[in-house]
């Protein structure tokens, strides 16, 4: 795990956060798209990712989508883990911010969000702990209390549960809770 950490106030943040929410094209993928002779497109997904979404979910965290477009593939790979909160259709994230707070109950102060691109800063701004993937844009670098010294696409989401876990001290139990667990599919 490999995290710059600009805000010194974040380890202790994280303790506090429930809800982790992030962005799909360019963190959970590397934004690419690919397409078939049919004109079906296809992203790649790391599976590093998803054992990060199952070690989340070991430690009482709660996931949500933010992107721009929500795409059926999409819904597919987050729905093995039981994520079902899947925001979007355009690129103006603040009310879909509102509404995954109103749904969850949860507050910004209890929030990571991890986004890379430049209509991601309102909701960065607005949260407990704003997290970028390495490639992120510059603008985005600049703002974020952290930098996750991950391409997006790469375990960018593995790579954030793993600090929030950390720092909640919950590590060894988290792993404990998932050895021997069924974490296929992943």
């Amino acid at each position: 795990m490999s995290l710059r950490v600009k805000n010194p106030q974040v380890e202790e943040k994280l303790k506090d956060i429930k809800l982790v929410i992030f962005d799909v094209d360019g963190v959970m993928t590397d934004g690419s798209a690919y397409f078939s002779d049919e004109g079906l497109a296809m992203k790649a997904f790391s599976m590093r990712d998803g054992f990060g979404f199952v070690m989340g979910k070991a430690a009482g965290l709660d996931f949500a989508v933010i992107t721009g477009n929500v795409v059926e593939l999409l819904k597919r790979r987050l729905e093995k883990f039981k994520i079902d909160r899947i925001k979007g259709g355009h690129f103006r994230k603040t009310g879909y911010f509102q509404e995954i707070l109103d749904e969850t109950g949860f507050s910004p102060e209890q929030t990571v969000y991890i986004g890379d691109d430049l209509f991601d800063i309102p909701v960065l701004r607005s949260v407990g702990v704003s997290m970028a993937p390495s490639d992120a844009h510059e603008e985005v670098l600049a703002m974020v209390d952290v930098v996750i010294e991950t391409p997006g696409g790469h375990g960018v989401i593995r790579e954030a549960v793993e600090a929030i876990v950390k720092a909640k001290g919950l590590w060894e139990d988290v792993l404990l809770r998932i050895e021997g667990d069924e974490a296929g599919g992943l």
